[in-house]
């Protein structure tokens, strides 16, 4: 069965149930006929010569920097529900924390392959830029924010200001920070820059311990060690992510200091974890759901409107969510 068949039964030209097969103009009447024909018969278009036709995948690529985060897990799922209402399917590249392979999958999906792509940023290098300048197709950068590209991102600033001001608001006087890279725009730089925000609005102008920490819970369990070692009195701890203030807490456990008696910590993400933790951990809830589907709805829209230049910007809340880690104690 072909097209020239479809047209056959149906009665009709084969440019109209060409037309048909890719959305093109037919008449009701036309495409009632074309339609009952292609059920009856059980036709199935062939979708790679309707590749070659069209230049259409009607796939999106989606590339993400580590699918066992919850923060990412979360980010795509967004993403997903979105297209479960369309004709479009998602291309996962996970790139396991490795800016290279951020490149290669970059590469790949510029010039061929998918329709239009979201890229969940971590680490933006001069490299990455160059070759989102380059693209001509639509694009979307989610959970960072760069010049020149459309992005849906977080308030970090403002989450990392709520988390701080929650410590001093809980009566906590020096306050140490468990950072990350500042390679990383969005973690590293605006959320500390939050904290120091924070503290400076306070009149809490003291030296301040930052230690650097990576992502993971066995990096920042380390970084955590490394901070209860250094000779600095603190009584909160302000960590860039739930994952830090997590390892932080089992460090200061183990040490004998308690949470949060002698110690009150705060992290930023909400995670799954944060909330069943013991103590549980306050924190700062991102919409990582609700920017999945922001960015998914605004590379719909690009797509719809044939817009490969339109730069669009979408910021996304925050909320501080109190839990036991930061209780007053009587």
């Amino acid at each position: 069965m072909n097209i020239s068949e479809i047209a056959r039964l149906a009665e009709v030209s084969v440019s109209a149930v060409s037309r048909y097969l890719n959305n093109g103009y037919v008449s009701e009447e036309k495409k009632q006929r074309i339609a009952k024909v292609i059920e009856e018969t059980g036709y199935r278009p062939m979708k790679f010569a309707q590749t070659l036709r069209t230049g259409k995948t009607n796939l999106i690529g989606v590339i993400v920097p580590k699918i066992s985060s919850g923060s990412i897990s979360r980010m795509i799922n967004g993403i997903s529900s979105i297209l479960e209402d369309t004709n479009y399917k998602f291309l996962l590249a996970n790139t396991y924390n490795d800016p290279e392979k951020e490149i290669e999958y970059l590469e790949l999906f510029k010039d061929k392959t998918v329709d239009g792509v979201i890229l969940i940023g971590t680490i933006i290098t001069k490299k990455h830029a160059e070759i989102i300048a380059q693209y001509k197709k639509p694009f979307v950068l989610l959970a960072q924010k760069m010049n020149g590209a459309s992005c849906v991102y977080f308030d970090d600033h403002k989450a990392a200001y709520l988390a701080a001001q929650c410590l001093v608001d809980s009566g906590c006087g020096k306050i140490a920070c468990l950072g990350v890279t500042p390679k990383d725009r969005a973690a590293g730089v605006s959320r500390y820059e939050g904290f120091e925000a924070a503290l400076r609005d306070n009149g809490i102008i003291d030296k301040k311990i930052r230690v650097e920490s990576g992502f993971t819970y066995e990096e920042a369990y380390r970084a955590a060690e490394e901070l209860i070692n250094k000779n600095y009195k603190f009584d909160g701890v302000f960590c860039a992510t739930d994952t830090i203030a997590i390892s932080l807490i089992k460090a200061l456990n183990e040490k004998g200091i308690k949470v949060p008696d002698d110690v009150k910590v705060v992290g930023i993400g909400d995670s799954i974890v944060s909330s069943y933790y013991s103590p549980s951990v306050t924190t700062v809830h991102l919409f990582y759901r609700t920017a999945g589907e922001e960015a998914c709805r605004m590379l719909l829209e690009f797509l719809e409107n044939d817009d490969k230049k339109m730069i669009k910007n979408n910021l996304i809340g925050c909320e501080l969510v109190e839990r036991e880690s930061t209780r007053t104690t009587k």
